[in-house]
């Protein structure tokens, strides 16, 4: 039977089983928020969680990371690359929405010709993914607006439904279905388990109440570059860049070379890095092309919803909600984009008048 069942205190023998091929990461509570880290203790692991503060782009897309070391001579630079990127990586527990997120990276990553992030292509090759349906999004969730689903599957390997004491276990890629058939000891579900599974996948995906025509979103944002709903959506926005650096989904870095002078060596680095920073665009000129409030706003939201559809076809937002719950100004995505849904509504209100 494709479908197996895990109990809940059989997350030790799993993780036991696995740790010795994998680098095993996995949702923790940490400091009172969810993140994800490398597990050294099962028991640390924390399923029951609405969504990570932290997205788990953070283990393939650290905030900082070391792209290669060099050493220096009178005349060359020798560099060296990295030594670590065979090492194979296991996600446990992540949502849909995050595993979504992995894909537009690597269709970011991947997208540029020759020009291609081999460091992150290579470690997402050797990352499995071993995901959870959202029995009970969190109100700031609006996955379904935005092509996803509380228990979309398709960016799984291994796909779990918590069915309260037993996980359903699902292999959704081939490389899925070999590590649940190598997990001999899981037991087959029932036709129950499967009736509960649907249940609760309809009951979470009606529990998302936003609707947001996003077709109308990516339409009006051809034309409304200069809109003075621009100066509306930017007046709370204090720019501190949480939105950006806690979304799964923004890609923006910046690199910096720390070298130690005295014995000839260095290494080079990139950070995250947010397009919501007046430093951002800061040119060595000192100009800067987006100097305001306004420009940096309005950039934030034309790459999620117009560039990224007009250069890949995709949307650029998964819907995860981080971006609404951590933002110290309330400023409200999906308020934002009910704003802008609404400006062409708004100027037939204008010529009727």
């Amino acid at each position: 039977m494709d479908q197996k069942r895990l109990k809940k205190d059989q997350i030790g023998k799993l993780y036991n089983e696995l740790v010795g091929e994998y680098d095993f990461y996995a949702p923790i509570n940490k400091k009172g928020n969810i993140a994800f880290e490398k597990i050294e203790n099962p028991e640390d692991i924390v399923l029951d969680y609405l969504n990570s503060k932290i997205p788990p782009k953070s283990v393939l897309f650290p905030q900082n990371e070391v792209l290669f070391e060099y050493t220096l001579d009178e005349k060359d630079v020798e560099i060296t690359d990295r030594q670590d990127l065979e090492q194979k990586i296991l996600i446990f527990g992540i949502r849909p929405c995050d595993a979504y997120s992995f894909e537009l990276f690597a269709n970011f990553f991947s997208f540029h010709g020759d020009w291609k992030d081999d460091i992150y292509l290579k470690k997402k090759e050797n990352t499995t993914l071993i995901g959870i349906g959202c029995n009970t999004p969190k109100t700031t969730c609006f996955c379904t607006s935005v092509n996803g689903n509380p228990f979309k599957k398709d960016n799984m390997d291994v796909f779990l439904t918590d069915l309260g004491d037993t996980y359903l276990v699902e292999g959704i890629s081939d490389k899925g279905k070999g590590m649940v058939q190598k997990l001999s000891w899981l037991s087959d579900a029932s036709k129950d388990d499967l009736k509960k599974a649907e249940e609760l996948a309809k009951i979470a995906e009606e529990s998302i109440t936003t609707k947001i025509d996003v077709d109308t979103v990516v339409k009006n944002l051809e034309t409304c570059f200069e809109h003075p709903v621009w100066d509306e959506i930017s007046e709370s926005c204090i720019g501190c860049g949480s939105c950006a650096y806690l979304c799964p989904t923004c890609t923006c870095f910046d690199v910096i070379d720390e070298t130690d002078h005295y014995n000839n060596r260095g290494r080079r680095i990139r950070i995250w890095d947010t397009c919501q920073s007046c430093l951002y665009t800061l040119e060595t000129s000192g100009h800067n092309p987006r100097d305001t409030k306004i420009q940096r706003c309005r950039n934030r939201i034309m790459h999620k919803f117009s560039y990224y559809p007009t250069n890949y076809d995709l949307l650029g937002c998964v819907g995860c909600g981080r971006c609404v719950y951590v933002c110290p100004a309330n400023n409200d995505l999906r308020v934002i984009l009910d704003k802008i849904n609404k400006i062409e509504e708004k100027e037939d209100e204008k010529v009727v008048a």
